[in-house]
């Protein structure tokens, strides 16, 4: 599936030079999170979201009377909170965790004239590279007096494989997951006629990004404005 969306990608990457092409900025929010959460639960972890944000370019070029290209290249912040209780030995973890990407996505967009602007619906591939990440860790235990105790831990994300010789869910003062991120997006907006545009984006991402026994899909509500700099009709 990766193989077949970078391939997607880079075809559309190599689209006529000559074609009238926009080109501008995007931003956004994210509420992000991770599913299946059933594969969480097992484990007796309670998932939810968490804020994001995404920034980037973005260009639009026209294919035919109503449908459009817009591939845009975005830093896109995912993650998700997650906790366990052990009611056995009194202890109480948080998770925070932050995701950062470098990713492309390229929509194929259906955009008629509605009245003053252009109603926006699309869909389209994506992937993405992550670059950076952090997770916070919260929690309540006992000490040796059977007293309980709060701390805060930090842990750095690297998208690489853990080490053979301690192959667990966390290494150290690190966390480790896969480096790519896969999958699809669904919008739907109104641009006006000025170049302003907005939109909402649903994303789900196709493939595993944990190398352990919990699997972990990446996925997203967002909330998007951009800007056309350059606006062709």
């Amino acid at each position: 599936m990766k193989k077949i969306i970078l391939f997607i990608l880079l075809t559309i990457g190599l689209a006529p030079a000559y074609a009238q092409t926009s080109v501008g900025i995007v931003g956004g929010n994210n509420l992000s999170f991770v599913y299946p959460e059933t594969n969480w639960e097992t484990w007796n972890y309670k998932v939810s979201y968490r804020a994001g944000w995404r920034a980037g370019l973005i260009a639009d070029q026209r294919l035919s009377k109503n449908f459009y290209l817009q591939p845009q290249l975005i830093l896109n912040q995912k993650g998700y909170n997650y906790s366990r209780v052990d009611t056995s030995a009194d202890t109480h973890y948080k998770y925070k965790r932050h995701l950062l990407y470098l990713e492309l996505q390229a929509h194929l967009l259906y955009k008629p004239q509605i009245g003053n602007g252009k109603l926006l619906l699309g869909a389209g591939p994506y992937i993405g590279r992550g670059i950076s990440g952090r997770e916070r860790i919260e929690g309540y235990q006992l000490d040796q007096d059977g007293q309980q105790y709060k701390f805060v831990e930090y842990n750095v994300i690297k998208y690489k494989k853990p080490s053979p010789f301690n192959p667990y869910y966390s290494e150290f003062d690190a966390t480790h997951m896969k480096p790519y991120d896969v999958g699809l997006n669904l919008l739907a907006g109104y641009e006006l006629k000025n170049g302003l545009f907005f939109n909402a984006i649903y994303s789900l991402g196709f493939n595993n990004t944990s190398y352990y026994a919990i699997k972990s899909y990446n996925g997203y509500l967002g909330i998007t404005v951009g800007y056309f700099l350059k606006k062709f009709s």
